[in-house]
């Protein structure tokens, strides 16, 4: 079994994010995505002043403590975004008929790249729906969006691949949608490197007294190997 998370809890712990500003065309660049931010003990990502500059990933299989097997193959994370342009309210005889809602930005796809250090594997560009707003004047204290870093296939190959030497995956994001007013928009391109790996083929099972290490998240092998901890 893979246990796959779509969207987390939301907190913070300290860094500089490593992220890669571009444009695609003349269409300014008016949505932004920033820092990546980084977790706590809570796996709360609500400190915008609070950064992770990358990942870590051990996909060993284990057992939990209910038996359940599994192997963690997905890495999600937030950025800290922000709308640069501004609400333009409609007065009609002094009074606002419209509060100027239609620079809101609407995200409806995340298009990820993938470059990754075993020249055997060839992972191609995958595609996520999702379902994401920041309002016009929207600022990066304020605002995060979620990212799933390793989609399904990413993972298939990830998983068909690994040892327990550590490989760089190095993912490369950009978020598309339209504002409410109907014009097509998208942000600057992002990227997020991860160190992953397999510490083991063998399941891990934790002996009487100990239990899975979930980490912050939940999440058996995110930011730390897969490994056992006392029950108290």
């Amino acid at each position: 079994m893979s246990r796959r998370l779509t969207v987390p809890p939301l907190v913070p712990a300290a860094l500089a994010a490593v992220l890669l500003l571009a444009g695609c065309s003349a269409d300014p660049l008016n949505i932004i995505i920033l820092n990546a931010r980084a977790p706590t003990d809570k796996c709360d990502f609500s400190d915008s002043t609070l950064y992770t500059e990358r990942g870590t990933l051990d996909l060993r299989p284990w057992v939990d403590a209910a038996g359940n097997a599994g192997f963690s193959d997905y890495y999600f994370q937030q950025f800290s975004w922000e709308n640069q342009l501004q609400p333009a309210p409609i007065t009609v005889n002094g009074q606002v008929v419209d509060p100027g809602g239609g620079n809101d930005f609407i995200a409806d796809t995340i298009v990820y790249q993938y470059q990754y250090t075993d020249p055997a594997v060839v992972l191609a560009n995958e595609t996520q729906n999702i379902r994401a707003v920041i309002s016009a004047g929207g600022s990066e204290k304020d605002n995060r969006m979620n990212a799933d870093l390793i989609q399904p296939k990413a993972a298939a190959a990830l998983n068909a691949s690994l040892t327990a030497t550590g490989q760089t995956l190095l993912v490369t994001f950009q978020v598309f949608g339209k504002l409410a007013g109907g014009s097509p928009k998208y942000t600057n391109k992002v990227s997020f490197p991860l160190t992953v790996y397999r510490s083991s083929a063998a399941p891990l099972v934790c002996p009487t007294g100990t239990k899975l290490y979930e980490g912050q998240c939940g999440v058996p092998g995110r930011d730390a190997t897969v490994q056992c901890v006392p029950s108290t």
